[in-house]
């Protein structure tokens, strides 16, 4: 799947605070904003899964669930919270090979079902210049989360993968996404909880 680019939609007070969250957020999430229309040459589509999505997303998902039973004896819950520390002993166990794109970005989509089930998201294909991608979307928002080539992105940069913390930069940004859309009260919005994380 395609490198795409992503721009943070952050705002802080403090510009250089502001380009540091941006480049993190960036860098751990996969998150992008529409691309401006003198950059875009094909126009960019978001639409609900098709047959051959859906065929492959749950070829990907029994994939990774034997990848968990076959090196860590257990089966991934398909989305409870738990998988982040089954997904995070696979991949510190190297059981996964460098070069496996197919197979880590199994495991990429089974971290966007964690963030679906328990961050209220749901998936979408996006279609545009990089190509037909899935990605995770809450309502109607423009701001669109990549979980499927997380893991592969940063395995092939050498990179070290923290499950959680990817987990965590999208749980705080869809928290942010859903505070903007309370009505404001006396100039105060609450902030929902995010889901707290439980051990088994």
């Amino acid at each position: 799947m395609p490198n795409r680019p992503h721009i943070p939609n952050l705002r802080p007070a403090s510009a250089l605070l502001g380009l540091a969250l941006g480049l993190a957020a960036g860098l751990l999430l996969g998150l992008s904003t529409p691309p401006t229309a003198s950059a875009q040459l094909k126009q960019r589509t978001v639409e609900e899964p098709g047959t051959s999505d859906r065929i492959k997303s749950s070829r990907q998902r029994e994939l990774a669930s034997t990848l968990s039973r076959r090196h860590l004896g257990t089966p991934l819950t398909g989305g409870e919270i738990r998988d982040l520390e089954i997904l995070q002993r696979l991949l510190d166990s190297r059981a996964i090979d460098r070069e496996d794109v197919f197979e880590q970005q199994a495991l990429g989509l089974a971290l966007g079902d964690v963030m679906a089930q328990n961050l209220d998201l749901h998936w979408v294909v996006v279609d545009d210049d990089y190509g037909r991608s899935r990605a995770l979307r809450w309502k109607e928002e423009q701001d669109l989360f990549f979980p499927v080539t997380l893991f592969s992105k940063r395995i092939q940069q050498g990179r070290p993968v923290e499950v959680h913390e990817l987990y965590d930069v999208v749980a705080d940004r869809v928290a942010t996404l859903k505070a903007r859309s309370l009505p404001h009260r006396r100039g105060r919005v609450v902030i929902p909880a995010r889901p707290e994380k439980q051990s088994d």
